[in-house]
């Protein structure tokens, strides 16, 4: 079955050959393109860790990111973490739970005055009492202008994969407007937050049970055999 994937590359190519190696078809369409917005560095010393919520972070924070390199560093998600590994960077956690789980856990490993490189496009999030979060935007999420074939190409896959808030409301824009319907779709989310954001009136919603592109995955097959129950039905057997 057809698996339509919007993220940025290098991510998108990345998700697509663990979709077919899953036995998924895989059709990649991304929506957005990562581009490094400018940022100066903080003296590291007013802070006790750096947090990180995507790979992207890292790979297009620049010249920045070795000032902050005496600073322990909070992932979330196997790639973030990798991401952070390679780029010679202590990893303090790695985060399997969405990013508020993860500044619980900094704040209990004595992590209570954290920096967060992030996205211009983020989760709100409230640090628990003790703790401190400021954020420096690194990177964004620039829109691409999708060509005539877009159309066809996204209708012909039943199931979504979605990797961010910001994926999950251009998509239901783009089929708002473009006369297909959210009836159509069945949506594998990469969190609670993403599939809250991607809103009602698809044919399903599942989310990922750790923000990793396995979990997602396994509840992108949980979708088929829902999808083929349902036809079974239909069609009386």
């Amino acid at each position: 079955m057809k698996i339509l994937i919007i993220r940025p590359e290098p991510g998108a190519s990345a998700s697509a050959a663990r979709a077919l190696a899953a036995g998924f078809e895989p059709v990649c369409l991304p929506f957005f393109e990562i581009a490094p917005r400018p940022w100066q560095a903080p003296d590291p010393q007013l802070f006790d860790a750096v947090m990180v919520t995507s790979s992207n972070a890292i790979r297009k924070a620049g010249a920045q990111l070795d000032k902050l390199h005496s600073l322990p560093f909070h992932a979330v998600g196997a790639r973030s973490a990798d991401a952070v590994r390679a780029a010679g960077l202590t990893l303090a956690s790695t985060g399997t739970a969405g990013v508020e789980a993860l500044v619980a856990s900094a704040a209990a490993a004595g992590h209570s005055r954290l920096l967060w490189l992030a996205g211009e496009d983020r989760t709100k999030i409230d640090p628990p009492a003790g703790s401190t979060i400021d954020i420096l935007t690194v990177y964004a999420s620039d829109p691409v202008a999708l060509g005539p074939e877009a159309g066809e190409m996204i209708a012909s896959c039943p199931i979504v994969a979605l990797h961010s808030a910001r994926a999950a409301t251009t998509f239901g824009d783009y089929v708002d407007n473009s006369g297909l319907t959210r009836q159509r779709f069945t949506l594998a989310a990469f969190s609670p937050a993403i599939g809250a954001a991607a809103g009602p009136g698809w044919a399903g919603i599942a989310t990922a049970a750790t923000p990793d592109d396995a979990a997602l995955l396994s509840q992108a097959h949980m979708l088929v055999r829902q999808t083929l129950k349902r036809n079974d039905k239909g069609n009386g057997f």
